[in-house]
């Protein structure tokens, strides 16, 4: 494996799953999707434990709907045992874009005034924004929801809107990764701060950050934001089409009805914003007219 890149290939997160029928329900969705036909598979399996013959039912149906399994990647003795004994490339997703350890440089005048206009100062007026002001009809996806105390007290909610404060002005401090290109199917990009693409995420690929993620582009791929469980990060894009998307524990993914590999380009988006309320993944559009 290249570092960085998979010719051909397709990265596909079922970290998520905790048995066999979880695996294969969402690999059957994610395969039936054209972008991911011909394509090199590799699958993050997480810690689910998969014998032999569950692993090559899986090879099988990879092969069945016109691709290759290429690589595992697994916290699984049991399913790193099986995958030996089959011959099945094993994979520690190592090809990585370290973020930079230094202090974190500034994008040249014409990215900052750029992202400016299209994003605007969104850091200002975060900490202001009620939550309960966002309806509930924006959610995308499937949602994985988690446990979500219900703020009721209005000490408890000043010590909230602090906490939320805090964690923002921890995710700004962050270096923060450029990355001028697109990051192509089969790419796993990720960083121990925040990432900024100028250029789309295309479908089979991932990138991954401790803070925000923000897409001068086209978001298409898989991408989780605020990685060491940080639900205050936020994943902002031109326009927002991803396989999966995930904040801090927070999981969603593209509904089934909706079949949508590649989105035509336009110089008329609105920039999206995905962010976490009350433990589900919400979307608004940013600068939007009235």
């Amino acid at each position: 494996m290249d570092k960085g890149y998979i010719e051909n290939g397709f990265i596909v997160d079922l970290t998520n799953a905790k048995k066999t029928s979880e695996v294969i329900y969402e690999l059957s969705r994610v395969l039936d999707m054209p972008e991911s036909k011909g394509k090199h598979i590799c699958l993050k399996l997480g810690s689910v434990v998969l014998s032999q013959a569950e692993l090559t039912s899986i090879k099988a149906l990879v092969e069945l709907m016109e691709s290759q399994l290429a690589y595992i990647s697994t916290s699984s003795t049991e399913t790193l045992e099986s995958a030996t004994a089959l011959g099945i490339k094993i994979s520690e997703f190592t090809n990585e874009v370290e973020a930079p350890t230094f202090e974190p440089t500034e994008p040249t005048a014409e990215v900052s005034d750029a992202l400016d206009n299209i994003f605007g100062d969104e850091a200002s007026t975060q900490t202001t924004v009620a939550p309960e002001d966002v309806p509930e009809s924006n959610k995308v996806g499937e949602i994985l929801q988690h446990d979500d105390t219900i703020v009721d007290s209005l000490e408890d909610k000043e010590n909230q809107e602090k906490d939320v404060a805090d964690k923002i002005t921890e995710t700004e401090n962050l270096p923060t990764l450029y990355i001028r290109k697109t990051i192509r199917s089969g790419q796993s990009i990720s960083s121990d701060g925040n990432i900024i693409v100028i250029g789309d995420v295309n479908p089979g690929s991932e990138i991954i950050a401790k803070g925000d993620i923000t897409v001068w582009g086209i978001l298409g791929g898989i991408a989780h934001a605020g990685s060491d469980g940080n639900e205050y990060a936020r994943i902002r894009a031109l326009k927002l089409n991803p396989v999966q998307i995930r904040i801090g524990e927070v999981f969603a993914r593209r509904p089934d009805t909706i079949n949508l590999p590649y989105i035509q380009k336009s110089c008329e988006y609105i920039p999206e914003e995905a962010f976490t309320f009350k433990g589900n993944i919400v979307i608004r559009k940013i600068h939007e007219e009235n």
